[in-house]
Parts: C-alpha cells; sequence; structure tokens
C-alpha cells in the first residue's frame, strides 16, 4: 500500500546534475540513480509538441521513465509550438533540458528521484484550479488499471468531484436546463491488477504522481506473464482546453489522460 509519506519531492534546476561516488565506493546499482542519469541511447523528434516529446522519451524505456505532463491551457484546435530534437546516448536530464529549452513555457521538477514533472511556468495548465484541489482521503481498493484511475480521477476523487459537479449544476441551473446523468461504473478486467490505495491530504497533482509511482510499484512486484510481459507503468496528462462556454461551468474542459 502507498501512503501520503511517499510524498518528498525534489526540486532541481534544470541546467544538469552531477553524480559523484565516493572514492573507495562500489558504484550504484542503475536502479538506484537518480532518474535523470538514465542514459538513452538515441532520442529524435521533429517538429513535435512537448507532449509528443515527452511521449518519445518515455518510449525508450516505459519501465523507469515516468511522467506527469501538464500542458499549457489551449483552446480547441488552437496550433501548438513544436519542437526538434536529436540526440545520441544523452541523459534524460540533457533531453528534458533541450525540450525545455526550444519551448521555454515549460520547466519540470522531479519527484521522489523517480517521476519527471513537466508543467508550464506561471501557473498556464490549469485555470480552474483542479489540480491544486486538496483531496482528504482517496481509497481505491480492487481490480483496476492505473491508467484507468488517472483517466477517471475526475470521478474517483471525492472532493473534485464534487467540485465539478458543483459547477456544472450551477452552469445548467443558470440556464434553466437539468445537467447530464453522472457516468457509470468502472469497468474491469480480470487481468486488471489488484490495486490497495489508501492516501491521505493529497492534491489532485499529488495523487497523480502518487498513482504513478505505485504503478511502478506494481510493475516491480508482479510477475511476468506467460510471455515474458508485464503492463507498464502508467504516466499521465493534464489537458485543459479553454471554452468560456463549456457545460462544466469551469471556463473549458479538462481531460486527464495515461500514456
Amino acid at each position: 500500500m502507498i501512503t501520503h509519506g511517499i510524498y518528498r519531492t525534489i526540486m532541481l534546476v534544470a541546467t544538469g546534475v552531477s553524480l559523484l561516488t565516493p572514492r573507495g565506493q562500489d558504484p550504484p546499482n542503475r536502479e538506484e540513480l537518480p532518474i535523470l542519469s538514465e542514459r538513452v541511447g538515441s532520442f529524435h523528434v521533429e517538429n513535435a509538441t512537448m507532449e509528443e516529446g515527452l511521449r518519445a522519451l518515455r518510449q525508450t524505456n516505459m519501465t523507469r521513465i515516468l511522467i506527469g505532463l501538464e500542458k499549457v491551457a489551449h483552446r480547441q484546435n488552437e496550433k501548438d509550438k513544436t519542437v526538434s530534437l536529436s540526440l545520441s546516448g544523452a541523459t534524460v536530464v540533457e533531453i528534458l533540458n533541450g525540450l525545455c529549452q526550444q519551448d521555454p513555457r515549460y520547466t519540470y521538477q522531479i519527484v521522489n528521484n523517480l517521476l519527471i514533472h513537466v508543467y508550464p511556468k506561471n501557473g498556464l495548465s490549469d485555470p480552474a484550479g483542479l489540480l491544486g484541489l486538496r483531496v482528504s482521503r482517496f481509497s481505491i481498493v480492487g481490480k483496476i488499471l492505473p491508467a484507468a484511475i488517472i483517466q477517471r480521477i475526475g470521478e474517483l476523487a471525492p472532493e473534485l468531484a464534487s467540485y465539478m459537479s458543483k459547477k456544472q449544476a450551477e452552469y445548467y441551473a443558470q440556464r434553466g436546463l437539468s445537467p447530464p446523468g453522472s457516468p457509470g461504473a468502472i469497468l474491469s478486467g480480470n487481468m486488471d491488477p489488484q490495486i490497495s490505495l489508501d492516501l491521505h491530504s493529497l492534491t489532485v497533482r499529488e495523487l497523480l504522481n502518487a498513482v504513478v509511482l505505485y504503478s511502478q510499484q506494481l510493475n516491480n512486484q508482479t510477475p511476468a506473464d506467460f510471455a515474458g510481459n508485464k503492463i507498464p507503468p502508467a504516466s499521465w496528462i493534464y489537458d485543459f482546453i479553454i471554452d468560456p462556454a463549456a457545460p462544466t461551468g469551469l471556463g473549458g474542459t479538462p481531460r486527464w489522460q495515461a500514456f
């Protein structure tokens, strides 16, 4: 079980890090190194968005490279800034720095030496303030994919679900309309992992990161199937589409994706 104690956030300046091994000691195991020191054999994106660049980075090692991305809030079909980067034998920090230098709207921090949290400067990702809402208790027990938890966080996190429902109800009440019905039940399959999450007093942003870190624990602890395959850890994307007329009552539509 993962608890709120996992949340020790380490801020790193996006200019690089150095790892020094004390003389006379063996170098640390690869799994013990901070994720920024992970070396990528080949990385190439051309005219890609920040999301596409981070997806490409994650594809180089789905088990080790975990990402939480808050995209710059935007209008539907608004053209996004693009980046091009080609590196061979680079570290993760060199790739991140290259992406952020070309799209300086973004910066990043590292959570627990494991998860890369990329977000816009000056709070440009979340005009509705949803990611900063604090959830008193978030408890999930049952068979469900971590990716499904991320995608349905708006329904599963009680305070977030309540706030979004209230804003939507206000929108419809102001127009004399009846709000739509609530979403259906969460579907799970026999192959989904058994989840046991009990988190307390975390923001929605912290919950998303905690689910990702938990998904990596599950991957490490779950044996491979007969073909040697495992469900990879999850990562998350938050995308807010600006639309003052959106029926959410939030000034736009929030979307949570897993990748």
